[in-house]
């Protein structure tokens, strides 16, 4: 028998009562023990989640192996007829044949092993337990066509049917060797699982359902070159900016409508940070969300931010400065890096998210000046939208300034330590082997505060000397003495930081970042990097207020203005936006 005749006598019906038996037959003998469902646990989701238990049925299939008839023979309990070789059948008819496959799931608010025991009616994510295909009729194509009529029929009834609650995507956990499989059959691998079940590794896919008209949402979205050189397109770091209407993962047709304290309204916020195994679902559908979006922009990072309409700068104890009621814009700012991975803080995404919110501010009164407040998983952040330098407003084409901002952002100081002599050699030891030797040209040493970078000045001969060469990265991780990053400097000479024929101000120091550690080649733009860089260069030519510029091949400029009795580096930069529309996810 061809595979299109096989596939033309199948059936795609829900799973009954007496099916169990033939089904968890194929299970057992599918799957090894330690992974295979007991029958009591089929019979759980039969009757639990019976919308969700679908089998494909063989219409004059061979007996059932192990009683000698046909399994699951009586078509029953469906509410309307269905389609067989092109002819409408009756479904209370007897159609002699045998179960081959079948799909179930159940539902939850999280893809984990505890919330995956139970069917949850109110959860949002519909997890696959079982894809199974009796042996003999394996690599025919029933196990395709079987998914696909799965993921239609469950579509159908997300769409149409009479659920409280609808779903927000399917997921399932597989096999190294099954992944090509689901990713052809519309699944999207995201990363491996956490899930144990059985001895070997799984991954987790997942596959979105498709948004109604009324029911789709989107979100404001923008890329943005922080810490831009306004004289070079293309400057600047950029980042991905997702203005979300609340908390992600939490709908607002779900929440109750009510008046509410300062503090209760924020409850979402403080949720949000809590993690763990307790998570629940709107969480972790919430953080699921911000992953899939930040790899889909596939930026360094990008920044989500959503309003806290009861919260204001006036909570703002952690920047060093006295509380007071300013009734600034407040709103929550999360971080996400390319790969997916939730990052504390981020200067260069916090400044992109400044000027996407306050550029039209800035369009609509240019000489006002604007503050925003974001409070971060541990940090709280004022921004301030400022006018362009006096000797720039003239200067930068109508196409730029009409899309770029100047923010300025308050950032803790951080003091350079000088390394001890006996580090020196070894420290000159992988500059050399990761670039060249700087031997004679180096002028300090040292490290930031908690030894988070390595800061090496050189003179400007010697850090001219580095610019176009290869960079063996993996060779600057070999010393033990730093735990995020490399800055290579060296203080501008009057020709370099001369800005009189420019629309730039003049530089006063220059810088590399290197952060093999941290999976970062070369950054960009370093904005959190000159928060010991400013205090050092400020220290060294009398001055507290510094610009340094950025020499990665995209570049960039950072303002640096020393508030050293407070503790504080603010940090200036302009910030240009590239693109901006709406993204047409949602969780």
């Amino acid at each position: 028998m061809s595979n299109d005749d096989l596939l033309s006598r199948i059936i795609f019906r829900a799973v009954q009562p007496t099916d169990i038996p033939r089904c968890h037959q194929i299970e057992a003998a599918s799957y090894p023990e330690d992974e295979a469902a007991s029958k009591a646990t089929l019979q759980y989701r039969q009757h639990h989640a019976a919308v969700f238990f679908r089998c494909a049925f063989l219409v004059g299939g061979g007996p059932n192996p192990a009683t000698g008839s046909p399994g699951g023979a009586t078509l029953t309990g469906t509410s309307s007829s269905i389609s067989y070789q092109g002819q409408s059948v009756n479904p209370a008819a007897t159609l002699r044949g045998t179960i081959i496959g079948f799909v179930c799931a159940t539902r939850c608010k999280a893809l984990t092993a505890e919330a995956m025991k139970v069917h949850d009616p109110s959860g949002k994510i519909l997890a696959i337990h079982s894809v199974v295909v009796e042996e003999r009729y394996r690599n025919c194509g029933v196990a395709s066509a079987m998914l696909q009529d799965y993921v239609s029929a469950m579509e159908r009834l997300n769409s149409k049917g009479s659920l409280k609650v609808k779903m927000g995507k399917i997921v399932l956990i597989a096999k190294k060797h099954m992944l090509a499989f689901y990713v052809r059959n519309g699944f999207m691998a995201t990363k491996i699982s956490p899930v144990v079940h059985g001895k070997e590794q799984w991954f987790e896919l997942e596959r979105p359902f498709p948004q109604s008209r009324e029911g789709a949402k989107s979100h404001e979205s923008w890329i943005v070159d922080s810490f831009a050189d306004v004289e070079k397109q293309g400057s600047g770091n950029p980042a991905g900016v997702v203005l979300l209407d609340g908390p992600p993962g939490v709908d607002s047709s779900d929440a109750p409508i009510q008046k509410s304290s300062e503090s209760d309204s924020d409850a979402s916020l403080d949720e949000m940070d809590e993690g763990g195994d307790d998570d629940n679902g709107a969480q972790h559908l919430g953080r699921s969300f911000m992953a899939m979006v930040a790899k889909e922009f596939n930026q360094s990072e990008t920044a989500f931010v959503w309003p806290l309409p009861n919260k204001s700068s006036m909570d703002n104890g952690r920047m060093g400065q006295q509380k007071q009621n300013t009734n600034h814009p407040a709103y929550a700012i999360r971080y996400y890096t390319r790969t997916g991975v939730e990052v504390d803080l981020c200067g260069h995404a916090t400044l992109a998210a400044a000027s996407a919110l306050l550029l039209p501010k800035k369009l609509e009164d240019p000489k006002q000046n604007h503050k925003i407040a974001f409070f971060a998983k541990n940090d709280d952040l004022q921004a301030e939208l400022l006018a362009p330098p006096a000797n720039c407003q003239s200067n930068v084409p109508a196409s730029i300034s009409n899309r770029s901002t100047r923010i300025a952002m308050n950032f803790p100081w951080k003091n350079v330590t000088t390394v001890e002599k006996e580090a020196h050699e070894e420290v000159l030891g992988i500059i050399e082997a990761a670039v060249a030797s700087v031997a004679g040209h180096v002028v300090h040493i040292g490290t930031t505060d908690g030894k988070e970078d390595l800061l090496i000045e050189l003179t400007e001969e010697g850090f001219d000397s580095l610019l176009g060469k290869t960079v063996d990265y993996s060779a600057l991780t070999a010393w033990a003495g730093y735990s995020r990053g490399v800055i290579i400097c060296c203080c501008a000479s009057a020709q370099t930081s001369d800005s009189t024929q420019h629309q730039n101000p003049s530089v006063d120091f220059r810088s590399r970042f290197f952060g093999p550690k941290v999976g970062i080649d070369e950054d960009p733009v370093t904005g959190s990097a000159h928060c010991s860089l400013g205090p050092y260069f400020g220290s060294k030519l009398g001055k507290t207020t510094l610009v340094g510029r950025q020499e990665s091949e995209r570049g960039g400029l950072v303002e640096c203005i020393l508030k050293a009795e407070e503790g504080r580096v603010c940090i200036v930069g302009t910030a240009v936006t590239v693109l901006s529309g709406k993204l047409h996810v949602s969780w």
